[in-house]
């Protein structure tokens, strides 16, 4: 499976490298991984003491057209990269294969030494998942396929104008949303090393900035459908499994107030239909609507969003979760009005669905 990654990932090369010089200059990289994994619940420490241990391999383009570095201020790489990871435990997690679209703003990166911070959403196939006969200790996984989030910072050296070393550290969340328990997740942090080509030379140099942030409007405002599923477990007297629909809307507001940032406040309204199927068990009729309350930041780097919101439920009458909640979100703008991503909703350190948004931004 992972070879055809690789021509996937190649194949833009070979493409790229007749067009002559781009104002998205293609690049390719590998890198080597070793990590450790986080036991974050008590059930999980048993089966926690490995070492996970992959390797990388990327493409992504470099964002240096004149128009983007003047909108942002900064030089970024927009890419993908493919990984496999064995969890040093065969029997009980096995391994992995993962595809992630990421976003990677650089610092400073004119000089020979510089760094980036890397964000990226994906997906991750997994050889091994909790079954209650052959294999109950691994509560981290209960779906072979579940998402991939990553937070990863980098340093680089230029060797020469076309290659680069490089060497950071990962954070790895693997989860599968709570569309089916147990459903721990995985948090393992890695440190890598690997090397980078361009397949064409190119100079760096230092952002020339505008204010247009400033005087155009700072004022945006955005509506959101929403949609997902989480799997309701079998019970004594339900056998089945059953899917519960998650849908609802979001409204958000906010104002930019820097290059790169802005602050937002809003409202969601999302029917839950994993605690409907729950409460109907119980032949509880309550309605299982919530209403939450949010307040957050957003990083704007170019046409990505990466959204962090915090805020209390002020519609719940279920009260099956905890007052509070978090929601981590990453969005990508099409032209400019249509607004398309993926959240995560936490309660504290314990994920609980992912979904999908699209709707309009002004």
């Amino acid at each position: 499976m992972f070879k055809y990654l690789l021509v996937g990932l190649v194949l833009p090369v070979l493409s790229t490298a007749q067009s002559g010089v781009s104002q998205h200059p293609f690049q390719v990289g590998t890198k080597w991984h070793r990590g450790f994994i986080i036991p974050h619940s008590r059930e999980l420490i048993d089966v926690s003491h490995s070492k996970p241990y992959g390797f990388e391999v990327n493409a992504h383009w470099l964002l240096v057209g004149e128009k983007e570095v003047r909108e942002t201020g900064l030089i970024a790489k927009r890419g993908v990269a493919a990984y496999y990871f064995n969890f040093d435990n065969p029997a009980v997690l096995g391994h992995c294969v993962a595809v992630v679209p990421y976003v990677e703003p650089l610092v400073r990166p004119w000089g020979h030494l510089y760094g980036s911070f890397q964000l990226g959403l994906g997906a991750a196939y997994l050889s091994k998942v909790y079954d209650e006969q052959n294999n109950p200790s691994n509560l981290f996984f209960s779906l072979p396929v579940s998402f991939w989030a990553m937070l990863n910072a980098d340093i680089y050296y230029k060797i020469n104008p076309q290659w680069q070393a490089v060497c950071g550290f990962n954070y790895n969340h693997i989860s599968n949303g709570g569309m089916k328990s147990p459903n721990k997740g995985m948090n393992f942090p890695t440190f890598n090393l690997g090397l980078q080509y361009a397949l064409q030379s190119i100079e760096m140099k230092k952002p020339t900035k505008n204010n247009d942030w400033r005087s155009g409007s700072r004022n945006f405002c955005y509506l959101l459908a929403i949609g997902s599923v989480k799997n309701t477990p079998a019970q004594a007297g339900f056998p089945d499994i059953e899917p519960g629909i998650l849908y609802g809307a979001q409204a958000m507001a906010g104002r930019r107030v820097g290059r790169m940032s802005a602050l937002s406040a809003g409202i969601e309204f999302v029917h839950d239909g994993y605690d409907r199927i729950l409460l109907d068990r119980l032949s509880d009729k309550t309605s299982t609507w919530k209403g939450g309350l949010m307040l957050g930041h957003e990083l704007l780097i170019g046409r990505v969003r990466f959204t962090t919101h915090i805020g209390p439920y002020f519609y719940n009458p279920s009260r099956t979760t905890d007052v509070l909640y978090q929601r981590y979100g990453l969005f990508y703008r099409f032209g400019r009005h249509l607004l398309v991503g993926s959240t995560l909703k936490a309660h504290r350190h314990v994920a609980d669905v992912f979904d999908l948004r699209t709707g309009w931004i002004w």
